[in-house]
C-alpha cells in the first residue's frame, strides 16, 4: 500500500510545521489559501527557514499569524480531555489499531492523537504481556494554542507531548546504530584556519580597527553550517534541535533577549576586547537513575535535567560559566518564556522513553508489535525543511568592541544514563498495582 497522508486543509499542512501535525499520505479535502501556505510553512519553534536552508529568526508578523492560525484550526477540547491529571495512561496497542483504522477510513488524525491525550511527560512505562501491550503513563491536562502558535498545556503553559515527536524517537531508536542526537551550528575548518590568521592579525580590538575586524569577521564566517548526527534531517525532532541550539546563541549573545530577569547575555557579562577562541555553549541531557520493578514489567523514568556547558579552549571563561549557571538554574522559567526550550526537554524524555523500548527489548517481551507505527510504508511522517546553515551575526561587548559568535550545539543521549544509572526499586512492585487499574475500550484512560 502506498504511504498515505490526510490533510484537512492547505492551512492544516501549513500548520504542521508549528504544531507538528501528523501527515499520512496526500490528499487535499479543500484547496484554500495556498498564499498563506507559501508564506508559512517553514516557520515554527521560533525560526523560519529559507529556501536556502539558511535559518532566520522568526518574525513578529509571522509569529503573530501562526497563533492566529493555530487558533482556528485546534479542535474543541472533549470535556474528558480538557482537564488537568496527574496520571494518564496511553495503550499503545490500541493505539496503533486506531491509527490504522484512521488512516484506512480516509479520516484525519484527531488533535487527540496529535497532541497524545495531553501528556506533558512520560513517568511509566508499563508492561502487560498478557495483552501483548505497553502503556505509557504521565501527567497530563488539555491543550491550547499560545500567541506564537505553540501547542502547550491549558494550565501549565508547558509544551504538550507530539505524536509526531513519540513516532520519530520510537523509530529512531528502534535503530541499534543510533547513538546520539546532536545538532551544532559551528565553523568549518577552513573558517577555523580564517579565524585563526585573523586573531594573529587582530591582537586587539580598539575604536580605530573595530569596523574592519568586523567586516573581516563576516567574510571569514560567511554562512554558518548545520551538522545533525543521529537524527533524520527533514524531521521535527532535527528542527527542535537546531531552534533551541540557535535561540541558546542568540540569548547568550543578546541577539534576542531570554525575557527573564535572571538570565542576561553572555555578552553583557564579558570585559575583555582580545579576540580569540570563542566559548562553545552546549545544551545536553541528563538523566535521574530509570527504576524497574523485581520482573522488570513497570519502568519508572529517570527525569530530565538539561545541562548548559561551556567548553573553553583558551582556558577558564569566568563570564561564560556564570551564563551557563544563570540558564541552567533558571530553564524552567525559560521554558515558559520561550517554549521550544521545553519541547527540547521533551524530546530528551522521548528518547530516554524510546531508547529504553528498545535496549530492553519491551516490543518483543510483550509481543508487543505496532504494525503500523513502526511501518514507515503506512504512516509517513510529514518532511520538514532541512535546516542547512545560520547567517553569521557579530556582536559588541559591553565595552563597545566586538567580539564572535560561539561555537556548540545540542547532545541527546540516553543510552549512556540507561546503562550506567538503572536500578531495582522493589516499591514499584506495590505501584504497578495502581498503574494497571485503567479501563474503557479507548487508547487512553485515566
Amino acid at each position: 500500500m502506498e504511504p498515505r497522508v490526510f490533510i484537512k486543509y492547505m492551512k492544516l499542512l501549513t500548520a504542521s510545521f508549528v504544531a507538528a501535525f501528523v501527515v499520512l499520505t496526500v490528499c487535499l479535502g479543500a484547496a484554500t489559501s495556498a498564499q498563506d501556505f507559501d508564506g508559512l510553512h517553514s516557520a515554527g519553534n521560533g525560526i523560519d527557514i529559507d529556501t536556502h536552508g539558511r535559518i532566520l529568526p522568526l518574525s513578529k508578523e509571522k509569529s503573530e499569524a501562526l497563533g492566529k492560525m493555530m487558533e482556528e484550526l485546534l479542535e474543541p477540547l472533549p470535556e474528558s480531555l480538557d482537564k488537568k491529571v496527574t496520571r494518564r495512561t496511553i495503550s499503545l496497542k490500541k493505539l496503533d489499531t486506531q491509527v490504522e483504522n484512521i488512516v484506512e477510513q480516509f479520516e484525519v488524525l484527531p488533535d487527540s492523537i496529535r497532541y497524545l491525550g495531553g501528556l506533558t511527560s512520560i513517568d511509566y512505562i508499563v508492561l502487560v504481556p498478557e495483552k501483548n501491550d505497553i502503556l505509557l503513563v504521565g501527567p497530563a491536562e488539555g491543550w491550547r494554542s499560545d500567541a506564537a502558535g505553540n501547542v502547550v498545556g491549558s494550565q501549565s503553559g508547558l509544551p504538550v507531548l507530539l505524536f509526531e515527536d513519540f513516532l520519530t524517537a520510537l523509530r529512531l531508536w528502534n535503530q541499534s546504530a543510533v547513538r546520539s542526537l546532536v545538532c551544532t551550528i559551528e565553523p568549518t575548518p577552513e573558517t577555523q584556519a580564517a579565524l585563526a590568521r585573523l586573531h594573529r592579525q587582530f591582537t586587539s580590538i580598539t575604536a580605530d580597527n573595530a569596523d574592519a575586524y568586523s567586516a573581516a569577521l563576516e567574510e571569514a564566517y560567511g554562512d554558518v553550517p548545520i551538522k545533525l548526527t543521529g537524527v533524520p534531517e527533514s524531521s521535527r525532532t532535527a528542527r527542535i534541535l537546531v531552534a533551541a541550539d540557535l535561540k541558546m546563541k542568540r540569548i547568550a549573545f543578546g541577539l534576542e533577549s531570554s525575557q527573564i530577569r535572571n538570565i542576561p547575555s553572555y555578552v553583557g557579562l564579558i570585559s575583555t576586547n582580545r579576540p580569540g577562541n570563542p566559548p562553545q555553549f552546549w545544551l545536553t541531557s541528563e538523566y535521574t537513575a530509570t527504576a524497574h520493578d523485581s520482573r522488570k514489567l513497570t519502568w519508572r523514568l529517570g527525569d530530565v535535567k538539561i545541562r548548559v556547558s561551556s567548553r573553553a579552549t583558551g582556558g577558564i571563561d569566568r563570564a561564560a560559566l556564570t551564563w551557563c549557571r544563570s540558564l541552567e538554574e533558571n530553564y524552567d522559567a525559560l521554558v515558559r518564556a520561550q517554549p521550544v526550550f521545553g519541547e527540547l526537554r521533551n524530546t530528551m524524555t522521548l528518547s530516554l522513553a524510546a531508547a529504553l523500548i528498545h535496549q530492553e527489548n519491551l516490543l518483543q517481551r510483550t509481543n508487543c508489535t505496532l504494525p503500523f507505527l513502526l511501518d514507515e510504508s503506512n504512516l509517513k511522517l510529514l518532511a520538514h525543511p532541512v535546516p542547512r546553515s545560520v547567517e553569521y551575526r557579530s556582536v559588541k561587548s559591553r565595552n563597545g568592541f566586538l567580539t564572535i559568535v560561539a561555537c556548540g550545539g545540542v547532545e541527546i543521549s540516553p543510552l549512556a544514563a540507561l546503562r550506567n544509572n538503572m536500578r531495582l526499586d522493589s516499591r514499584i512492585d506495590s505501584e504497578r498495582t495502581k498503574l494497571l487499574q485503567v479501563s474503557g475500550e479507548e487508547w487512553w484512560s485515566q
